[in-house]
């Protein structure tokens, strides 16, 4: 019998993660001169989270593959910082529009202020010289004002949702501008009485459809929301809505611009648990969802991992048709880097595991999901539970695992993320069902070898 291999180390072989520091929110998600290029929230100096945050940079060609580039912007003050923002071009330049973070408790004026920075490059950046563009928030008692995403509106039109909060009720406001300097408030665009403050907010249109997608901690979640409908008067009368991922580690989701598909990541952690992430032994802390593409069908919004994805797969699969009860596989691995696809009829129970104990497992049971990662690895983890609004005739799940995180899909309707920091390498597989299923395994490629 093969001894069980253990996980050498918790940094990802094909997430995004920083090589040191600590990372959070994706920023400025642009495609920009052929090339996919992400910014995001930044500490280099410490696995831990300080106000004192940069933007950091990296650049891939094919969304898989990532390059990390210099800083692009950093605070010019010791008790500042680059809050979160977004990027778009004109004119044939790049153009960041962020949150400049003042602590109160050092300096005079607004707190959080919006920013505009150029490049034309791509690599070097000019703040604006007659920063901010916007210098407050639009009446008093408005708080959490920040994270400016910006679409085009049309010729020499754009349009801002910027997070905010008032009265202890979360708001996204609207602003419209002609040149990305001078900016008219023209309203609260979305109000959500279940938060006190919305995060990261990120409005585009999707299948005709507007979609309002925002983060923010309620009474019982802290996740990523979207509403989707129409903005009429300056406000978005919502159709649809839900959770962009039901699992317990995705926040601070944003598209890209420039793309012709809505591709979104988010940053794939957890606020509540940030500060004692067994990554910090080894120098860093947080990482990057895997990027997925969002449309449109019959009116509801789908999910799935982009298909480039499917470049890592570096052998061929391990693949059978399983027959009615309990079955077992050795997946002979060596390393938690794999990618499960999973075809089956109706109910199943499925459990990831090792001989030490460490397992994720998952079960559909008539019309109820349940993901529990609690016995998972050297943390405590969570049990998910969702129940579904219709059944499938034959559901299909995608499962990707990796050094500290699984991310699930099922049906290109319900994702789930969640970290993980398993010991050893998960090296089976249990399904219990009805007969009929279909699995497939393909091990996956590090991306940073």
């Amino acid at each position: 019998m093969r001894s069980l291999k253990s996980n050498p180390s918790f940094k990802p072989n094909y997430h995004f993660f920083p090589i040191t520091g600590w990372i959070n929110d994706p920023n400025g998600l642009i495609y920009w001169k052929g090339k996919y290029h992400m910014f995001y929230q930044y500490n280099p100096k410490s696995s831990s989270y300080t106000t004192q945050i940069h933007w950091g940079h990296a650049v891939s060609e094919d969304l898989v593959h990532w390059i990390h580039l210099p800083v692009a912007l950093y605070p010019k003050e010791e008790r500042n910082g680059v809050f979160s923002g977004s990027a778009v071009e004109d004119d044939g330049r790049m153009k960041l529009l962020y949150t400049l973070f003042r602590d109160p408790d050092y300096y005079d004026g607004k707190k959080e202020v919006q920013c505009l920075s150029e490049s034309a490059d791509g690599l070097n950046f000019q703040d604006f010289p007659q920063n901010p563009v916007i210098s407050s928030p639009p009446e008093n008692g408005f708080y959490a004002f920040r994270d400016p995403k910006v679409r085009r509106a049309g010729d020499n039109r754009w349009e801002m949702a910027l997070g905010a909060g008032k009265d202890g009720t979360g708001r996204v406001l609207l602003y419209k501008s002609t040149n990305l300097i001078n900016w008219h408030y023209e309203g609260v665009l979305f109000e959500y009485d279940q938060a006190k403050e919305c995060e990261c907010p990120d409005l585009i249109n999707i299948g005709g459809k507007d979609l309002l997608i925002f983060s923010a901690y309620t009474a019982d979640v802290l996740g990523t929301f979207y509403f989707m409908g129409k903005i009429r008067e300056g406000m978005l009368k919502e159709e649809r809505s839900g959770m962009l991922d039901w699992g317990n580690d995705y926040y601070a989701a944003q598209t890209f611009f420039g793309t012709k598909r809505t591709i979104v990541i988010a940053w794939m952690q957890n606020w509540l648990q940030s500060d004692f992430s067994p990554t910090q032994r080894e120098g860093w802390n947080g990482m990057m969802s895997l990027p997925r593409e969002l449309h449109v069908e019959n009116g509801e919004l789908k999910v799935k991992p982009v298909k480039e994805l499917e470049s890592l797969r570096i052998s061929l699969p391990l693949s059978k048709k399983l027959s009615a009860g309990k079955n077992s596989f050795d997946l002979k691995t060596e390393r938690n880097s794999f990618e499960i696809d999973l075809k089956t009829p109706e109910s199943f129970y499925f459990k990831l595991f090792n001989t030490k104990g460490e397992c994720v497992k998952i079960t559909l049971d008539n019309d109820i999901f349940e993901i529990n990662t609690k016995d998972s690895g050297i943390t405590e983890g969570i049990t998910k539970r969702l129940k579904l609004e219709e059944k499938a005739e034959r559901n299909h799940l995608r499962i990707f695992v990796d050094s500290s995180s699984v991310e699930i899909f099922l049906n290109e309707r319900y994702p789930f993320s969640f970290r993980i920091y398993p010991e050893y390498v998960y090296n089976m597989i249990e399904l219990v069902g009805d007969g009929g299923a279909e699995l497939s395994v393909y091990a996956l490629k590090n991306i940073w070898l």
